[in-house]
């Protein structure tokens, strides 16, 4: 059920009533100073008092909107860092200012270095693959018959090396010289027992001696040359039983096949070495700075002959056709913005010209100055002709949604009482009145509290209260405010005419009501 007022008929203005209410007016004036003054000027002359539409309820389109401001601003910006291993500059070829295109030189810095690196991860790479290579071979038949006959080979030796030929002849040689020895020691005893006595001279005693000296260096020599022997012979022994056991094992692995862990080991080798390559050749490629995309040079810092700082080059696509807008928008509309929504955008640069974009990014955090709170919005702007510059200020019009085939009334059609949204329906049969379609403030009428929906500049929807072909009563007077502005209401008291306090008491009791800016 609809909640509606009392029905109230408003009294027609004759002409003795009119002289009566002029009267009281007058008494009123005089005591109670301009408050009277302004009902005299309500109900005193016709020409004076509030005119009146009635207006039937259709249906229609509504589109609701949020209004803001905001700056044009790059879509796109680029910092390009310096190379970390402190290179000098060798070449710059833009300036601030510059048009680039994607992939084009916009610097080189020395690259000695860096080549020398690239040579050496190069060489490392190659050495791992051979070794890979190597380790994954597999041994042709041939080979196959090598390793055997090196088997084969190994054998011969190691048992030649046991036979202890030359150990055996020094083993001889030092009998002889131990006999020798022996035999030169009892002659020198003999002879010198003999040299004693007196009984030989000293000559073939010195004879005797020399012998035994002789004899002794001889033995002396022979058992050098024996220790000698064996020593070589136990040596030769090792190396010939090493050189076997070596042969035999190269023989079994090749019976065996390729080894795994020693391929899984130089595959990793290999791989580590491709990545070293890949960092040099990368390391390289960064000593000759491209643009990463088409844009305007906005930032160099560094020179010729020296290590630029970081940022080294900065650009942006400040010279494109799909530009940026940043817009603040109040705390009261950013329930209604969404990524996605359209939006068309005016400058006072060019009063003829609408741009069109999209929301492509609703910040969540809010930000607030001077007690204001407010949220930062990105939209999209097509700029194809290129007239918007960075910088520049726009006014933007988001198109929130529209509600199409639904009921709608004018903007000043709205009132409010005791806090409540609404609007004053005729009542009683007025509906004729509506065919003139304005008539002084003769109805009957009663406030109909409704809902509203979509609000427009020019309609406002009804979402409920109010039925198709409902008859509405809207003042004419010129003094009054027809203003959209949401959030807003008059601050007069009653409909002009059809209530307030005075003229014998009020006709319908609708203090506190006024006109109805917006939600």
């Amino acid at each position: 059920m609809l909640e509606v007022e009392k029905d109230s008929r408003i009294p027609f203005i004759n002409r003795k009533n009119k002289k009566r209410i002029m009267i009281i007016a007058l008494s009123g004036l005089l005591l109670a100073g301009s408050g009277v003054w302004a009902y005299q000027t309500w109900f005193t002359s016709p020409s004076a008092a509030a005119m009146v539409r009635v207006q039937t309820v259709k249906r229609g389109d509504v589109t609701e909107t949020v209004s803001a401001s905001g700056t044009v601003q790059a879509s796109k910006r680029v910092s390009l860092a310096a190379p970390s291993g402190g290179e000098a500059i060798t070449a710059l070829y833009v300036k601030v200012g510059d048009h680039v295109k994607a992939g084009q030189v916009l610097a080189t810095l020395d690259d000695t270095k860096a080549k020398v690196q690239l040579k050496e991860a190069e060489a490392n790479l190659a050495s791992a693959r051979a070794k890979l290579a190597e380790a994954t071979k597999k041994k042709t038949a041939a080979e196959m018959k090598t390793l055997e006959a090196n088997v084969n080979q190994a054998k011969a030796a190691l048992e030649t090396a046991k036979s202890g030929y030359d150990t055996q002849k020094a083993r001889n040689d030092l009998e002889k010289a131990k006999a020798a020895l022996q035999t030169a020691q009892k002659t020198y005893n003999t002879q010198k027992t003999l040299y004693e006595q007196g009984f030989i001279s000293k000559n073939e005693f010195d004879q005797a001696k020399a012998s035994l000296d002789d004899a002794q260096i001889a033995y002396d020599n022979a058992v050098l040359q024996h220790n000698q022997a064996q020593g070589q012979a136990g040596s030769t022994v090792e190396q010939a039983q090493a050189a076997y056991e070596t042969a035999v094992q190269a023989l079994n692995d090749a019976k065996a096949g390729p080894d795994a862990a020693t391929v899984q080991s130089a595959q990793a080798s290999v791989v580590q070495a491709e990545a070293q390559l890949m960092s040099a050749q990368k390391a390289l490629q960064e000593l000759t700075v491209k643009a990463p995309m088409d844009g305007v040079i906005v930032t160099v810092n560094g020179n010729v002959g020296e290590v630029p700082s970081s940022p080294f080059i900065e650009m942006d696509n400040s010279d494109s056709g799909n530009l940026e807008v940043l817009a603040d928008i109040s705390e009261s509309d950013i329930g209604k913005v969404k990524e996605g929504l359209s939006a068309t955008f005016t400058s006072n640069s060019y009063s003829d010209k609408e741009f069109t974009g999209k929301v492509t990014l609703v910040y969540p955090e809010a930000k607030t100055e001077s007690g204001v709170t407010t949220y930062q919005v990105l939209l999209s702007v097509d700029n194809k002709e290129n007239l918007l510059k960075t910088g520049m200020t726009v006014n933007i019009t988001i198109e929130v949604g529209t509600h199409r085939n639904v009921l709608v009334v004018p903007p000043a059609a709205l009132k409010t009482q005791n806090g409540r949204d609404g609007v004053y329906v005729a009542v009683n049969g007025s509906s004729d009145s509506a065919a003139a379609g304005e008539g002084k403030n003769a109805l009957p009428y009663r406030f109909q509290p409704v809902t509203i929906g979509y609000y427009a500049s020019d309609k406002v929807e009804i979402t409920s209260g109010l039925n198709e072909g409902d008859q509405i009563v809207m003042m004419l007077n010129p003094s009054s405010s027809t203003s959209s502005n949401r959030g807003q209401t008059n601050g007069m008291g009653g409909f002009p005419g059809f209530g307030g306090q005075g003229m014998g008491g009020p006709v319908m009791g609708v203090q506190g009501g006024g006109s109805r800016r917006g939600r």
